[in-house]
């Protein structure tokens, strides 16, 4: 808690090494070289950065308290990249042995810390279904998360849409998120990390939000919650007043959307998490509306501002009291429906 506003995270993450995966996979899969594929690059800068990462959960939680977060929400760091994997079985076996992990990590404070669910469904639909039924109704979580990036389809493609109407049906919000990786690599031809994180997070999500704003996916599930992390919110303005200017020149590209994207997403429950620094917040707000703006502080990856994270936002002479509250409390209560947990 800081200045007497609760604070909710609502997109950290949780450190899935190979270890973690290593010791509870199914034995068939125990002995693979690598367990995720990755982009090779070093992340941790030669090592320098690898003091951040806690090794408990109790550690977790003391640097919670350093920070001021009463609660904080978990996605996962590995499973960044499952989306990656292009063999059913072994993503199925992935999806459902990171769950069973993170719930063991929450247990020791599952008041504070939040798991959000891993799901296979760029393999299969059902299964996704499966895992997210199991992995809400008996483990607890408080979401799903899907990635992104899928080779050969969008996140809005017909063949996942079975899933999206299960978790409408079971109030489960889903959270689109990117792996911050080389997925544009092929266009761009990048050779260093730098420029291939910086262009990652947010192009991905501009394909994400058009996919599902285009298909009519909100409106056909209209109870249906859903995030895009990790990218900031300084894109959404304009990508809202662009999706506009394109879909009134072809609507009868997107025959299930009646309404203007921009409006779609204002009218919907559509949340964004931000950068506490961007300039932009108290404008975005006023595009998407106060209620969807979600504070996230990507702890404890490389490039989260650990322990000046709540107080950038807290501190703001530019963002209200009344927006503060929001974004960092209210909102992520109802996105997650923590209310009633």
């Amino acid at each position: 808690m800081r200045n007497g506003i609760a604070i909710i995270d609502a997109d950290a993450h949780a450190i899935d090494l190979d270890e973690t995966y290593r010791k509870r996979l199914p034995k068939e899969f125990r002995d693979r070289m690598v367990i995720y594929p990755s982009d090779g690059f070093d992340r941790l800068q030669n090592g320098a950065l690898a003091a951040r990462r806690p090794k408990t959960a109790e550690q977790n939680l003391a640097d919670n308290d350093r920070e001021g977060i009463d609660i904080q929400v978990l996605y996962p760091t590995g499973g960044l990249f499952l989306s990656r994997v292009r063999e059913r079985d072994y993503s199925i076996a992935l999806a459902r042995t990171y769950n069973d992990w993170l719930y063991e990590w929450c247990s020791v404070d599952p008041k504070r810390l939040k798991a959000v669910a891993l799901v296979p469904l760029h393999v299969d639909a059902k299964a996704a279904i499966v895992e997210m039924a199991r992995a809400v109704g008996e483990l607890g979580m408080v979401g799903v998360m899907v990635n992104t990036l899928d080779r050969s389809r969008n996140v809005a493609h017909k063949d996942f849409w079975p899933f999206y109407k299960e978790c409408n049906r079971q109030s489960v919000p889903v959270s689109f998120h990117a792996s911050g990786s080389d997925t544009l690599e092929s266009v761009c031809h990048f050779d260093n990390f730098l420029s291939v994180h910086t262009l990652s997070h947010v192009p991905e999500q501009l394909v994400a939000c058009t996919a599902v704003i285009y298909s009519g996916l909100l409106e056909v599930f209209p109870d249906r919650r859903v995030g895009f992390l990790e990218a900031g919110c300084g894109w959404v303005p304009f990508w809202m007043e662009h999706m506009d200017a394109e879909w009134e020149k072809r609507k009868f590209d997107a025959p299930s959307l009646t309404a203007k994207p921009s409006e779609s997403m204002k009218c919907s429950p559509v949340y964004v998490s931000y950068e506490p620094e961007e300039k932009t917040i108290p404008y975005v707000g006023q595009w998407i509306g106060e209620n969807n703006i979600l504070y996230a502080s990507d702890y404890p990856h490389w490039d989260c501002n650990f322990l000046e994270s709540v107080s950038t936002l807290i501190n703001r002479s530019d963002v209200s009291d009344v927006l503060k509250r929001k974004i960092s409390f209210e909102n992520p209560q109802r996105y997650y429906a923590l209310k009633d947990r």
